[in-house]
C-alpha cells in the first residue's frame, strides 16, 4: 500500500495526516513517522501496515485518555469504560492506565477524597457519598481514609432546615423535610438530632419573640 500524502500538523505536537492510495487516512503521531520511516511515496508490506495501524491506534487512544483526564478527574474504572468503548483491548487500555498513573494524571486514592469534599460541600451525607463513590468506580480500598475526612453533618443539615423546615412543629412537613435529608444520604440518627435541635432553637427564638 503506497503512501500517497504525508502531511505535518498545523499545531506542534499534534498528530501528521497520512494518506493511503485509495483515499484512506491516518492520524500519526511524529514518533511513529520517525520510527517506521514515514514519507510519501513509500510502499507499505500488509504486515508493516497492520502494525503502524494498531501503533497509531494506540497513540490515539493515549491522547484521548490525555485529553479526558485534563478535562475532569476520573477513576480508573471510568476511564477503562470509556477506552474500551474506543475499541481499545484490555491490554491496550491497561497499559494507558499504567502509564497516565505513572504520569500522575489517574489517582483513585485522590480522586475519593476529592468526591467526598465536593459532596459534603453541596449539603450531602454519608450514604449519598457512598452511592457516588460506588456509581463512579472508585475502588473500595479508598473509600474509608476517604471518608474519614468528613466533618460532622450537623452544619450541612442546619443549613438545610433553615430553609425547609418553617414550623417544626408541624408533623406532615417534619416528615418532608426528614425524609429529604435521608435522600439526601443523612442517618435517621443524624436527621433525628439535627431536627430536635433546631426544634429548641426555633422554640427558644420565637418564645423569646413574645415575652
Amino acid at each position: 500500500m503506497r503512501i500517497e500524502s504525508l502531511l505535518p500538523p498545523s499545531q506542534p505536537g499534534k498528530p501528521w495526516t497520512l494518506t493511503l492510495e485509495g483515499g484512506k487516512s491516518l492520524r500519526v503521531p511524529e514518533g511513529l513517522v520517525i520510527d517506521f520511516a514515514l514519507y510519501q511515496g513509500k510502499e507499505l508490506e500488509d504486515d508493516l501496515l497492520a502494525q503502524l495501524e494498531e501503533a497509531a491506534f494506540g497513540a490515539g487512544l493515549r491522547e484521548k485518555a490525555v485529553s479526558l483526564l485534563t478535562g475532569r478527574m476520573m477513576s480508573a474504572g471510568q476511564l477503562r469504560e470509556k477506552l474500551l468503548a474506543k475499541g481499545g483491548t484490555e491490554a491496550q487500555v491497561q497499559d494507558i492506565l499504567d502509564w497516565v498513573e505513572r504520569i500522575g494524571l489517574l489517582n483513585d486514592e485522590e480522586y475519593a477524597r476529592a468526591l467526598v469534599r465536593h459532596y459534603q460541600a453541596k449539603g450531602y451525607g454519608i450514604y449519598k457519598i457512598k452511592d457516588e463513590l460506588y456509581r463512579r468506580q472508585v475502588p473500595r480500598d479508598y473509600w474509608e481514609e476517604a471518608l474519614a475526612g468528613l466533618e460532622e453533618p450537623d452544619d450541612s443539615i442546619r443549613r438545610f432546615l433553615e430553609k425547609k423546615l418553617t414550623a417544626p412543629q408541624d408533623r406532615k412537613q417534619v416528615k418532608k423535610v426528614s425524609d429529604a435529608l435521608i435522600r439526601r444520604g443523612f442517618t435517621w440518627g443524624q436527621v433525628s438530632r439535627g431536627i430536635e435541635s433546631f426544634r429548641r432553637d426555633f422554640d427558644d427564638t420565637h418564645i423569646g419573640e413574645h415575652t
